[in-house]
């Protein structure tokens, strides 16, 4: 054998070697959620933990689908990650989506239905598949936009299949359609079934009985915050805040869970992960494009309360972050809730924290600014069925300083004092320290009205961008009537387009951000004044307004 010969043999053999080796089933582990922190928007930061691997090749035995570029292992270092696809069993949950999973090698008689003059026919023997179990696809990302083509999200290669096989003891195969069958008869049914499933294939040197950790953001997984206010005597109120967790991910087992809230990015949440179970090139390839089109035709990639925090990161080699916790992440929150088994399609409640506070009830009335941008008067025009206070209503409100040392997220909250139930309302993120006021239902014992007119005079024209617009000045009054036998605390928001020239009760006032477009300044005056008993006060003000011929 000539030198050329030795080395073609010897690259054969190696190359030999090596495919065995690659063809060699490595085991396959599982891998239990073990802590999981949920977002308001039905996302889940997910950890799964592998105790010990059992060899350096592995297979990871779990159905994931993580959001794209959140997928991360530690440890990390010299580790690849290969999805594979394996055939596998799982728990039978439909038995009417898959027939020949649901009756595979059991013996069976089925009746087909009748057509025409033709009676039913009835076929015995056993129940056989014809090729490879379908490839299950589990639930994608929730998506930013209408899903085009492809199977849609959910939906399993198994539904849909359209024949059935059976194997007569004669070995006779007999093959109908589905659709045909009027009735399957059988000693039993599969309480699992098989199917196509991808796998993980963790391949890493020295990795053989050590841990493996890795995290990933999934949908599926949320929780709803709610408040309750209890007022009490002597001005002192009771705020519960409690936690209800939506569990459709999948079953969770003593997992650790924490409640996240804030409001940063997540531009992929529609995108599946290349190595989610089920995706295929050409629906990655579909959710990329949905992606930047929502992008493009404006719609908001911020998707509330989503997080990469380490909250978790237990040491340097955690996956969810490779560094121990910066301690810089001030508008991310996080609230431990213990631990919690939950299978999947249940729901489960719990009360988080609780606090007492100093409150004050009050009657707040917001007056709306009913201007357009060109300073003209649209009041008519704007209103909801042209019904309802112009003006705004006044509201029965408590107003209190927030007593948790964290945010109070955007939640429902209900008002009560003792068996009473005084209303429902919705109070928006507030920072520890900072004061909330709650409206808890429209306030019929104290009235107000606000009555402007235009100032006579000559009427000022002026030229803006080649339109030209008449200065008038506005006077109004605010009047306010307290019904009550008691004082009534009243907080008057009066917003209104153009000069402020003058103001009686000493409101505070400031600049509004909406007139960014308007020729005219947008303001808010606030007035704060005791109202005392069968009393009546007026507040008048005037102002310059631009207006559009």
């Amino acid at each position: 054998m000539n030198s050329i010969q030795k080395w073609l043999s010897s690259v054969f053999l190696a190359g030999s070697a090596l495919f065995a080796a690659a063809s060699a089933e490595a085991p396959a582990v599982k891998a239990p959620v073990t802590r999981v922190a949920l977002f308001k928007n039905g996302y889940a930061l997910v950890v799964r933990e592998v105790a010990s691997a059992p060899a350096d090749r592995f297979l990871l035995d779990e159905s994931i689908v993580p959001i794209h570029g959140t997928l991360w292992f530690a440890p990390g270092d010299g580790l690849s990650v290969t999805g594979v696809s394996r055939s596998g069993k799982i728990p039978n949950r439909n038995p009417f989506a898959d027939l020949t999973a649901s009756y595979e090698n059991l013996d069976v008689t089925v009746t087909l239905k009748s057509s025409g003059s033709e009676a039913s026919r009835i076929i015995t023997g056993t129940l056989v598949r014809l090729g490879e179990p379908p490839s299950a696809v589990p639930p994608l990302p929730q998506q930013p936009s209408v899903w085009h083509g492809g199977r849609s999200p959910g939906e399993t290669a198994a539904q849909g299949t359209g024949f059935l096989a059976v194997r007569q003891k004669d070995g006779c195969l007999v093959t109908f359609r589905a659709s045909e069958v009027a009735s399957i008869e059988s000693t039993g049914i599969n309480s699992e079934i098989r199917e196509q499933k991808r796998m993980l294939l963790v391949n890493r040197a020295g990795m053989a009985g050590k841990p493996l950790v890795f995290s990933y953001l999934a949908h599926g997984l949320t929780w709803a915050p709610a408040y309750r206010i209890a007022l009490g005597p002597e001005a002192k109120l009771r705020i519960d805040q409690s936690a209800t967790i939506i569990n459709d991910l999948e079953d969770l087992k003593d997992a650790e869970i924490s409640f996240v809230s804030g409001f940063p990015n997540l531009q992929y949440a529609g995108v599946a992960s290349p190595l989610a179970s089920g995706m295929t090139f050409q629906t990655f390839s579909q959710q990329l494009n949905q992606m930047e089109y929502a992008r493009l035709n404006g719609q908001p990639c911020v998707l509330g309360q989503v997080v990469m925090k380490n909250s978790f990161a237990r040491n340097e080699t955690a996956a969810v972050s490779p560094l121990p916790e910066s301690g810089a992440s001030e508008d991310i929150h996080f609230t431990s809730g213990g631990k919690v088994s939950l299978a999947k399609g249940d729901v489960s409640y719990r009360t988080l924290a609780e606090a007492t506070a100093d409150y004050e009830r009050l009657v707040e009335w917001e007056i709306p600014d009913w201007r357009n941008e060109w300073g003209v008067l649209e009041r008519n025009f704007n209103r909801p069925n042209g019904d309802g206070n112009p003006d705004g209503d006044l509201w029965d409100a408590v107003r209190f300083r927030n007593p948790f040392p964290s945010p109070i997220t955007s939640a429902p909250i209900e008002i009560v004092d003792g068996e009473k139930l005084l209303g429902q309302s919705t109070i928006q993120w507030v920072n520890p320290g900072d004061d909330a006021l709650v409206r808890i239902t429209k306030a019929l014992t104290v009235s107000g009205n606000r009555i402007e007119t235009e100032v006579p005079g000559k009427r000022e024209l002026i030229t803006i961008g080649g339109w030209n617009y008449r200065c008038p000045v506005v006077e109004g009054t605010v009047t306010l009537r307290n019904f009550r036998s008691n004082a009534a605390k009243v907080v008057v928001k009066l917003r209104f387009s153009g000069e402020l020239l003058s103001a009686d009760g000493s409101p505070k006032s400031r600049l509004l951000e909406t007139g960014v477009y308007s020729v005219n300044p947008r303001r808010e005056l606030v007035w704060e004044l005791t109202l005392e008993p069968r009393k009546e006060v007026a507040l008048p003000y005037r102002y310059r307004v631009l207006v559009r011929d």
